[in-house]
């Protein structure tokens, strides 16, 4: 299909694989999950629980056409499986009751929440230095930061961590990291 390796697959790839059985969501959580422990320093994310993401995938393998396609989601976007802590040891363990609403749309197309994304605690500040669950790193180069408040999705896509991360842009929190 593609001599790319699985992790650095685009969105579309990925779930054409899955759909055409030439790769199981499973097996495609795996490589992303290794990706993902193999550059922990970059502290991309605040929540990314295995078990969690392998039965996500495991649902996902068959549904919609976003079916087995893992999405991070900035931590202050609502999940009701993970916390959503804004990345401040305030909210540390808080479970919305629901889904913010374009979670909800993608997970009813077959995508599953992959992780939390770190951070700018409570999206206040341009630079993802957080003091509560540390700095993001710049994965071209570790001694700088990716910026934005949204820093842990820009990380995680530029690193091949994710296909796909959800940030939020109130005064530049996605298009700085991007």
């Amino acid at each position: 299909m593609n001599d790319a390796p699985v992790y650095r697959w685009s969105a579309r790839q990925a779930v054409s694989a899955i759909s055409a059985g030439q790769i199981t969501a499973v097996e495609y959580a795996q490589s992303l999950l290794e990706r993902a422990e193999a550059h922990s320093t970059l502290n991309a994310f605040v929540t990314l629980e295995n078990e969690h993401v392998l039965a996500e995938a495991r649902r996902s393998d068959v549904i919609g056409p976003l079916a087995g396609l893992p999405i991070a989601f900035k931590d202050a976007i609502g999940t009701n499986q993970l916390p959503t802590t804004a990345a401040t040891l305030s909210f540390g363990g808080h479970i919305p009751q629901k889904d913010a609403a374009v979670v909800a749309s993608l997970r009813a197309a077959g995508a599953y929440v992959f992780g939390k994304l770190n951070m700018h605690e409570l999206s206040y500040g341009i630079t993802s230095n957080n003091a509560a669950t540390g700095p993001v790193r710049n994965p071209y180069d570790m001694t700088r930061i990716p910026g934005g408040s949204s820093g842990g999705a820009g990380a995680a896509v530029a690193a091949s961590l994710v296909p796909v991360a959800i940030g939020t842009d109130t005064g530049g929190s996605v298009r700085i990291p991007a």
